[in-house]
């Protein structure tokens, strides 16, 4: 066989293979209607109305009255204030909705490479395998929100440590600084340092799905490696790694939104609707959504361009 000879030239589809293919195809759009129908359902009965009635009143003041509600037009001053005259008494909306989109754009990569490594680990075999994975994943079965606000995200224990009379045992920044590192990059390392706590809150589900895709990768690719003489470090890269790529979105996705629905914008926009200010309230929870969108937009960009989430086995 000539082994330049290109196994995949469109030429030599014939009529037959064209009408499997397309068969094919036919049967995974139907596969996907179905499993999307019961959220279409949902969405069309149950979120769908209240979403364009949100919509609209992010463009009134609505004032409550007696039996009724009273709408006056004022166009985009609800989006004007929020984004530029809110105000809290520690931050304002514009300030965590920057400061959350800026800890996405950190936290997001850190995590998939966090998760995607603990998965690997979590996969191998080893005594005690079930107790690690378990305790990889209590955060998500406490709810990560309610074991943050007990343990106030570590400060309870830091008030232990200054209690027992513990200092500062070791001022990383301060080391850093004597090797002569850039200061943007000293304030890299120390902030990812300091959102060890959140990436741990946030990794639980994202390595529940890379463990899922690991072992859902045939066995005998693993076999025929070992026997071609393939290290693991080769088989992570050859083999691992393109099979999970195409869950990457997946995860990215998950991780993007529960950042932001454990975030203070949340928090922010709840105040606002419990003191009635349903219209500010509304152009608000829009300007969020439009932030996530636009964040999913940018990552499918990405994984467009860099053929992220694309099945090899289909190519």
């Amino acid at each position: 066989m000539d082994e330049n000879k290109v196994l995949t030239n469109p030429e030599e589809i014939t009529p037959e293979k064209k009408k499997r293919m397309m068969t094919y195809k036919s049967e995974k759009l139907i596969m996907s209607i179905v499993f999307l129908l019961p959220w279409l359902i949902g969405l069309s009965l149950l979120f769908l109305i209240p979403m364009i009635r949100s919509f609209r009143y992010s463009f009134y003041k609505l004032t409550p009255q007696s039996g009724q509600i009273l709408e006056e037009f004022i166009g985009f001053d609800n989006y004007f204030f929020a984004m530029n005259n809110h105000v809290t008494s520690t931050s304002s909306f514009k300030v965590e909705l920057l400061t959350t989109t800026f800890d996405v754009a950190i936290n997001l990569p850190v995590l998939l490479i966090f998760s995607l490594f603990i998965a690997v680990m979590l996969n191998m075999k080893f005594k005690g395998r079930a107790i690690v994975r378990a305790i990889f994943f209590v955060p998500v079965i406490l709810n990560s929100a309610a074991v943050a606000t007990a343990l106030g995200s570590g400060d309870a224990i830091n008030r232990i440590l200054e209690q027992q009379g513990i200092g500062t045992i070791f001022d990383l920044e301060f080391y850093l600084l004597q090797t002569g590192l850039a200061p943007f990059l000293i304030s890299f390392i120390t902030g990812l340092i300091d959102r060890i706590y959140d990436i741990l809150a946030l990794a639980g589900v994202p390595i529940l799905l890379f463990l899922a895709s690991i072992q859902s990768i045939p066995k005998h690719l693993y076999e025929a490696a070992k026997i071609e003489g393939a290290t693991a470090y080769e088989m992570f890269w050859l083999i691992t790694l393109p099979n999970v790529t195409p869950h990457i979105i997946t995860v990215t996705v998950f991780a993007l939104v529960d950042t932001f629905l454990t975030s203070p914008v949340s928090r922010i926009i709840s105040d606002e609707l419990n003191v009635q200010r349903w219209g500010l309230s509304s152009a608000m929870a829009w300007i969020y959504v439009a932030t996530i969108v636009v964040l999913l937009l940018i990552i499918g960009g990405i994984a467009k361009i860099f053929k992220i989430g694309e099945s090899h086995y289909e190519n």
